[in-house]
């Protein structure tokens, strides 16, 4: 393999400061490097002190002058230089002029099959009916028509990228892949055939979704060759005159009612609007009609599919006047008419520092965990990987690996073979798994 600095494209660096050329990644290495890359530093530049637990660094100065402070001691580093950064040992990185070097970073073997709390680089997914709020509320760099955070995902079209520790850069699909027991759970691994079988989305609307409806794994597998779609929504926010639409207003709509609706363009009138507020809570299973209004945040999590039949979109049309497709042959054939809700609806009571079951399905389980002070989780027994999504406050979350700080909006995966952990700040989590 041969490379040339100047073809490739500069990204941002890690430091949140100039720019990158990746020479040689972790992926391509094969081996405990994680990356080679030229840095390129502006005069001035300065990172933030950092620590890393399991990887080590490397500079050697190509042009310039930099000050490389390691633990309090100072550095002055010019052309021809080299300076080497153990793992555990305090840096922080200083442009006196404008700088090249190359840099490398090195995993410590031993340290590298260890499975830490997981976090993820942000993941965001432009909607039609997104809007600024989203990273407004995430902390985030503000974009518009943001509709959709894919928190947790391996799907190859939106897949998270794992933001900490030793495989910091690497897409999570590809370290189950390599360790898919210790991190999924043996029973889940097999099950699912060693891949993570949910999807974790925090959504926000400024205009209503469509109404839709998504198959059950026996017509998804039918039909597409994949797996049907059963969902539960945790609502963050909701401004007063916000709406969830679930189930028909009639209890007992026959398929003929239905089909005679969406042909008169009159769906909106036989569905079932549902005010909500924050901390309310729906399981919606599969072949249930449902839609968002504007104005609503919601964490959702579901099985790792992105497939909707889109059954009604409010009589929307484009700038060209085109209105979005239906499916509406496939649509009644997925319904549950039976489905309302009152079936979907969760009812529970947050107790601090206890677990508490939200709903339950073949597919997950979701508890609310209201944390004090430090309490401890026994997860050894689930066999299944636990994910942690913080919607108020931060804790840290502690095991034998590791520890990181969860924080309003973030959502970390803690690995099946961690058999317990210690959670402690002030947070409501919900907390995630395959039971």
């Amino acid at each position: 393999m041969k490379r040339s600095a100047i073809d490739i494209t500069p990204l941002a660096t890690s430091y949140e400061m100039g720019l990158k050329r990746v020479l040689l990644s972790a992926n391509e290495s094969g081996c405990s490097i994680t990356q080679v890359a030229i840095l390129e530093l502006k005069a001035g530049d300065r990172s933030a002190k950092h620590i890393h637990p399991d990887l080590q660094d490397l500079f050697f100065v190509l042009e310039g002058e930099i000050e490389i402070t390691i633990d309090g001691k100072k550095n002055r580093c010019t052309k021809e230089d080299f300076i080497f950064v153990e793992h555990l040992k305090s840096y922080e990185l200083h442009a006196i002029t404008d700088v090249r070097m190359l840099a490398m970073g090195c995993v410590i073997e031993t340290q590298r099959t260890k499975l830490y709390p997981m976090l993820f680089e942000p993941n965001l997914h432009t909607k039609v009916w997104g809007s600024i709020d989203l990273t407004a509320w995430k902390e985030l760099p503000r974009q518009d028509h943001i509709g959709e955070s894919w928190e947790v995902s391996t799907l190859d079209m939106l897949p998270s990228v794992i933001a900490n520790g030793t495989w910091a850069g690497y897409p999570l699909s590809e370290v189950i892949a390599k360790m898919p027991e210790a991190i999924l759970g043996k029973a889940v691994a097999k099950k699912y055939h060693n891949q993570m079988p949910l999807l974790v989305k925090f959504i926000d609307t400024k205009a209503d979704l469509s109404v839709q409806v998504h198959p059950d794994d026996a017509m998804a597998l039918r039909e597409h060759n994949g797996s049907g779609k059963t969902e539960m929504w945790y609502i963050m926010d909701a401004e007063p005159d916000a709406l969830l639409y679930i189930g028909f207003k009639n209890p007992n709509i026959t398929r003929e009612e239905y089909i005679d609706a969406v042909a008169k363009g009159t769906v909106a009138e036989i569905i079932e609007p549902v005010t909500v507020k924050a901390g309310d809570a729906f399981l919606i299973p599969s072949g249930t009609v449902h839609s968002i209004s504007g104005g609503v945040s919601l964490v959702e999590i579901q099985q790792p599919v992105d497939l909707t039949y889109r059954i009604f979109d409010w009589n929307r049309v484009d700038s060209d006047g085109n209105s979005r497709e239906l499916h509406t042959a496939y649509a009644v054939d997925a319904i549950d008419f039976s489905s309302n809700v009152n079936v979907c609806r969760r009812e529970y009571k947050a107790v601090v520092n206890s677990a508490v079951e939200i709903a339950r399905s073949d597919y997950f389980t979701c508890n609310i965990l209201k944390v004090e002070g430090a309490t401890e989780r026994n997860l050894g027994s689930l066999d299944s990987f636990v994910l942690y999504y913080c919607t108020e406050g931060s804790v840290e979350i502690i095991t034998d690996d590791g520890s990181e700080t969860l924080r309003k909006g973030e959502v970390v995966l803690i690995p099946a073979e961690a058999n317990e952990i210690t959670i402690n700040g002030s947070a409501t989590l919900l907390e995630y798994y395959v039971d």
